[in-house]
């Protein structure tokens, strides 16, 4: 068998899970002492690398996995279809699978191992093509072979849709904050009256036979000024919508899961303006996979949940019946380490979720640097905190700097458990963007993940594990 060759490889220990054979072709990742590398024997075709004992030994580039999801189907990315609970793992190092693999196998559960926004891909510096390179090099090691979602995620033009669909995504998440009109929040009633005056005749006329003088489902009825505020914040946002789903439905040569953001504000969102907004996307043709509203409290990265659990609650039911009238599953965004309203999403959702993680796996990276590299841990949040104001302007965070401690007064045993603390963890959260631009960090850090490989893995189980065993509990 051709799976016989690669055992010839000298220099290298293959990751057994992921030795797999398809037409005359075997392949496995293995590792040196430095790196890792994908092993092809037998058919080498559309495989670059170099030969060695007989095994054509490739670099764990996109091009190798494209070749490689072409023999291996199961390594590419699909479609959730009907799954009811999803899972996404933001991975910002490219490291992170294998441990996000281990970690879901005791859950039912779809996992969207490729998950990045456009935002994440410029302060990382990667792109679509190698964030789901990297997961189907992940999911080869580990021999998974129960399939994964790649998630396009807070797309916000046209120009990043089709670049993410081009690039394998199977799951797009439009972002409409750019159309979502928050000036109107604040507005005095006289504003919202004259700004709704200029809008189009038919538009005005459309959403008040829509919406006017009628009992809405779980809402009740609503007065002409509710309409108008409501009508300008978000009627934009609708239009957006409608747009990119035509566009998506035109490219997609497969089944593309979508989901859309109205999350990312500063106000959160009614029940009444989930309504609006999901019954003219329905009534327009609009097929959403899910939906992520701005949920009541504090969403904030890297952190517990801020705000009062019963008032999320309250609207959480309320929500939940919107998204049951029109097919799709809630999303939870920003939903890193919020164990205490997982129980409740869980139960209310029925588990017929979507929840997304991201800075909260880079996190655990960074709690190994801290127990194993104190110097360049030590350096590292020394930096982070000298250019906060610079990392700070990407996310909506509450980090006092001040009130972390001087890292110069803590023994390398205790540097850990700043990552227990919510300032210097939502400080290290937010500064992946600069560190990993920075060589002397990067080369080290990457280093060190190589080095340390299991013990992240072994993280990841941990933390993420604690996410899963909440959502699923019922409370």
């Amino acid at each position: 068998m051709q799976s016989e060759v690669l055992k010839q490889l000298k220099g290298y220990t293959i990751y057994p899970a992921s030795v797999d054979c398809a037409d005359g072709t075997a392949c496995a990742i293995v590792r040196s002492d430095t790196e890792k590398k994908l092993a092809v024997a037998g058919d080498t075709s559309g495989f670059e690398g170099t030969e060695q004992d007989g095994v054509l030994v490739c670099d764990l580039s996109v091009e190798n996995a494209k070749e490689l999801m072409r023999r291996f189907p199961y390594t590419a990315p699909i479609s959730y279809g009907q799954s009811r609970f999803t899972f996404g793992l933001g991975d910002r190092l490219g490291l992170a699978t294998p441990g996000h693999v281990r970690t879901i196998e005791a859950y039912d559960v779809f996992p969207i191992f490729a998950q990045q926004s456009i935002r994440e891909l410029n302060l990382t510096g990667r792109t679509f093509p190698a964030v789901i390179a990297d997961a189907a090099f992940g999911v080869f090691q580990e021999g998974y072979k129960k399939g994964y979602g790649a998630d396009g995620d807070h797309l916000k033009t046209f120009d990043e849709i089709r670049y993410a669909i081009e690039s394998g995504c199977s799951m797009i998440t439009l972002d409409c904050s750019e159309h979502i009109q928050e000036k109107y929040i604040g507005a005095s009633d006289a504003e919202v009256a004259a700004a709704y005056a200029a809008l189009p005749e038919d538009l005005r006329a459309h959403y008040e036979a829509r919406y006017l003088g009628t009992d809405l489902p779980f809402i009740g009825a609503i007065s002409p000024e509710e309409l108008q505020r409501d009508v300008l914040i978000f009627y934009d946002a609708v239009d957006h919508a409608k747009a990119c789903y035509d566009l998506i439905r035109e490219i997609a040569s497969k089944e593309i899961d979508i989901e859309l953001s109205i999350d990312e504000t500063y106000s959160i969102t009614s029940p009444l303006q989930h309504l609006i907004v999901s019954t003219e996307l329905y009534e327009r043709g609009v097929k959403l996979a899910s939906a992520a509203p701005h949920f009541s409290g504090q969403f904030e990265k890297g952190i517990e949940f801020q705000g009062n659990l019963a008032d999320f609650v309250r609207d959480l039911e309320i929500h939940q019946k919107i998204a049951d009238r029109f097919g799709y599953k809630l999303s939870l965004h920003s939903g890193s380490d919020k164990l205490s309203v997982y129980p409740a999403f869980g139960r209310i959702t029925g588990g017929h979720m979507h929840v997304k993680t991201a800075g909260t796996n880079w996190l655990e990276g960074i709690r190994i640097l801290a127990e194993k590299e104190p110097a360049l841990y030590r350096k590292a949040q020394k930096y982070a905190l000298e250019h906060y104001d610079e990392a700070a302007k990407y996310y909506h965070v509450s980090t006092d700097p001040y009130s972390i401690p001087d890292i110069d007064l803590l023994s390398d045993a205790y540097l850990p458990e700043l990552l227990n603390r919510d300032a210097s963890r939502q400080l290290m959260h937010i500064a992946y963007g600069l560190l990993l631009s920075q060589d002397w960090f990067k080369t080290p850090f990457y280093e060190m993940m190589f080095r340390e490989e299991e013990a992240y893995y072994a993280g990841l189980q941990n933390h993420i594990g604690k996410h899963l065993k909440m959502l699923t509990k019922i409370d």
